[in-house]
């Protein structure tokens, strides 16, 4: 985010969930302390980052899972809900498969859009009649503003993080919302597994923040931080059990989630009070507003 020097931070990241190749190393900058990956891809690199079998396009296998993911969507359209009448324009950067737009236009929001970029999750949304734009935040072209605009698990894979909060603040009426959901790399989970932490993912996060890296990110762009929320969601411990049991060998399987991952999620769900007891769960949310 300043501009500053990066010391080596994990030098030995593998991608142990789609297996894409990669030279970068993850850093850490010495004056603002985010984390970053070096180097970064280029545009045309970033789509051919999520494959089709990407998890978010994938309908969950389990009912643990199914139940996980739709909880999740839910308490997002909720928390949406919250900021939105019925004539509330909404923008989803990162949209997916378009679940929680849907959510929202079945709630009677009917001004909802999206941004995706890979061409599967664009399929799917579109499938669904919903309105999505197929690129990226920098690429949409719009004179639309919204009441709100929503990053779960966006900010993250952008190749700019600080001109997207910026170009989502021109986004946002006066007055509008914006809530950035990320993972927390200074988590309980992320410290202890580091190189081997589930939610580096390896190389599509581009960025990772912590609390204060992220209301930095915010306020740079003229937001005005009202709230901050950590999501109780065991998958970055999940994932970090997945990933070293691939890396020492005992799992060779081959697709994103193996067939164990289910059960990880429910074993690990009360790991989520010894995060919250270290200072912050693994998914953090913001709420800012535009004030001016």
């Amino acid at each position: 985010m300043c501009g500053g020097a990066g010391t080596l931070l994990y030098p030995d990241c593998l991608d142990l969930e789609y297996f894409t190749t990669s030279d970068a190393a993850m850093y850490r900058c010495v004056a603002c302390t985010l984390v970053f990956l070096h180097p970064l891809p280029t545009r045309e690199e970033l789509a051919a980052l999520y494959p089709a079998n990407y998890y978010n396009f994938q309908a969950r296998r389990g009912a643990l899972a199914r139940f996980l993911f739709e909880r999740y969507h839910t308490r997002q359209a909720f928390l949406c809900m919250r900021h939105l009448g019925p004539e509330g324009a909404f923008l989803e950067v990162g949209c997916g498969d378009g679940g929680i737009l849907a959510k929202l236009r079945e709630r009677g929001i009917a001004d909802v859009q999206g941004i995706e970029i890979a061409s599967a999750g664009v399929e799917a949304a579109r499938r669904k009649g919903l309105r999505v734009f197929h690129g990226t935040l920098e690429e949409f072209d719009t004179h639309d503003r919204f009441d709100m605009v929503f990053l779960s698990h966006v900010i993250e894979h952008v190749l700019d993080p600080g001109f997207a909060m910026r170009r989502v603040a021109e986004l946002l009426k006066p007055g509008g919302v914006v809530y950035v959901e990320t993972p927390n790399v200074g988590s309980l989970d992320g410290r202890l597994w580091a190189s081997n932490w589930g939610l580096i993912h390896y190389p599509r996060h581009l960025y990772l923040f912590d609390p204060g890296t992220l209301r930095r990110l915010l306020e740079g762009a003229g937001l005005r931080v009202e709230r901050s929320t950590f999501e109780l969601n065991s998958c970055g411990w999940a994932l970090s059990i997945q990933h070293w049991l691939r890396k020492h060998g005992f799992d060779r399987a081959r697709q994103p989630r193996s067939f164990y991952y289910n059960a990880l999620l429910m074993l690990c769900l009360p790991l989520n009070l010894l995060d919250l007891l270290a200072g912050g769960t693994a998914f953090m949310g913001v709420i800012a507003r535009k004030v001016t």
